[in-house]
């Protein structure tokens, strides 16, 4: 009974969740049959307040990476990109790592696409070698970015078979529309439904779970080690221990022996 009254009692913001889960997902005609079965069952719908300040905040930064994308600043845009995304995506979500080599092919062959002179080509090739020497290199062994290890030692990759695509509108076009829709996902810049958000709590509630099983399966197996060690020293004193007894009743019997008047060496042979 106190479930059921758990669930009257926020069933207007359920609801919310629900409608503005239908709203995001583009679901016209489940939405609309959603509010009418609402209304005649008489089912509340709270107002949700799906703005916050900081979105403001956000939809600048995103808008400041996408300023920074399109005037080829390699070093500022990658700045900002570490400072406004969160490890966890960053190091953590496949996307995000995909579309980061991308963007450092991007504007590897930014001088180039845009003439900006042979100093600033080579500047921004160079930049691209360091990333697959170090960030990128977590992705060398994947078919899809394993050609694109060669272009710093390519003299001119605008007419090579290979690098020729990346010189297009189409990719260029491509790779912007797939930044503005990771920003605006990375960055929440469009409030999320709040479904999204129950979700994600579960998910990281979950995998610390699954950590902490974890740490403690690896402490039991450190117990269990340790326990056997302890085992193994513990029979090593008993065993020491019954040579002791051993010896000492051997000493008992020579003692006697020698107070009866036999020689020592005649008890020991």
């Amino acid at each position: 009974m106190s479930g059921s009254l758990s669930v009257v009692a926020f069933e207007g913001e359920l609801n919310s969740i629900v409608k503005e889960y239908l709203d995001f997902g583009g679901f016209d005609k489940t939405l609309q049959d959603f509010e009418r079965e609402c209304e005649q069952k008489g089912k509340p719908i709270a107002d949700l307040d799906v703005k916050s300040k900081s979105n403001q905040k956000l939809i600048g930064i995103q808008n400041e990476l996408m300023k920074r994308f399109h005037e080829g600043k390699r070093n500022k845009y990658f700045t900002l990109w570490n400072e406004s995304l969160p490890v966890t995506v960053r190091d953590g979500d496949s996307v995000s790592q995909k579309l980061e080599f991308y963007l450092n092919i991007y504007f590897a062959v930014y001088p180039i696409r845009f003439a900006k002179g042979q100093d600033e080509g080579e500047k921004a090739m160079q930049g691209f070698k360091q990333y697959l020497e170090t960030r990128g290199s977590t992705l060398s062994q994947t078919t899809e970015f394993l050609p694109f290890y060669a272009l710093p030692f390519v003299p001119s990759p605008t007419s090579h078979p290979s690098y020729k695509e990346l010189f297009s509108d189409t990719w260029l076009k491509d790779l912007e529309v797939r930044l503005e829709k990771f920003l605006t996902l990375a960055l929440k810049s469009t409030p999320q439904p709040k479904l999204f958000e129950l979700y994600q709590g579960v998910r990281e509630n979950r995998n610390d779970e699954y950590q902490q099983i974890n740490q403690l399966q690896q402490q039991l197996v450190e117990c269990e080690r340790k326990t056997m060690s302890y085992i193994k020293r513990h029979n090593k004193v008993q065993a020491d221990y019954h040579n002791l007894i051993g010896v000492t009743a051997d000493l008992v019997d020579a003692m006697e022996a020698t107070l009866q008047g036999k020689p020592v060496s005649e008890h020991w042979s």
